[in-house]
């Protein structure tokens, strides 16, 4: 499933694979998708997309979830066609993935955001903020990167290895560093 062909391939198998599994509710799917997190393979990645498929708001074509990632409230998740998460990365919450990006190793996208306005209440009381990350069609997000709350990167982007996202950034641009900056226009 990694490559474009072997997809394309066996789509109707796979397709056949939601509809069968699509009998089950979200909560028994997101309970697989936990169990099924850390297995290997090309068998792996199936299960995986089976169950994302029925569980994300919307799921393309040749979305590739590599070993070890782990998806929290992936029901608010848009992820477009030929996209491919690799190990050990964390999403988390309402985000919308365009088609052709990368996310290379230990990425962390974070959408909820805790606030601190009611003194009374201890800050991890206070109520939770959730604002939608976008990422357009063909970025590359490098390793060890952090994306949080609200931003928006721009379609043909490159975020460095080790960037924290605060901001939002046009299209074309390479991103790098903390707080993540323009470096240059692509």
């Amino acid at each position: 499933m990694n490559k474009k062909g072997s997809f394309y391939k066996f789509k109707m198998i796979i397709n056949f694979l939601i509809w069968i599994n699509s009998f089950l509710p979200k909560k028994i799917n997101k309970f697989f998708l936990i169990i099924f997190r850390n297995t290997p393979t090309v068998i792996g990645v199936l299960i995986r997309y089976v169950l994302l498929k029925n569980i994300c708001k919307k799921l393309g074509d040749n979305v590739v979830v590599y070993q070890h990632v782990v998806f929290d409230a992936p029901e608010m998740m848009e992820i477009g066609n030929e996209v491919s998460i690799h190990p050990f990365c964390y999403l988390a919450g309402a985000i919308t993935i365009g088609n052709y990006v990368s996310i290379a190793h230990t990425t962390a996208f974070h959408s909820h955001n805790h606030t601190w306005g009611n003194k009374e209440l201890p800050i991890k009381m206070n109520p939770v903020i959730v604002k939608r990350i976008v990422i357009q069609n063909d970025v590359w997000i490098a390793c060890n990167c952090v994306i949080l709350s609200g931003v928006e990167i721009g379609t043909r982007s490159v975020v460095g290895a080790g960037s924290i996202v605060t901001k939002s950034f046009e299209k074309n641009s390479i991103i790098v560093g903390n707080p993540a900056k323009i470096l240059k226009a692509l």
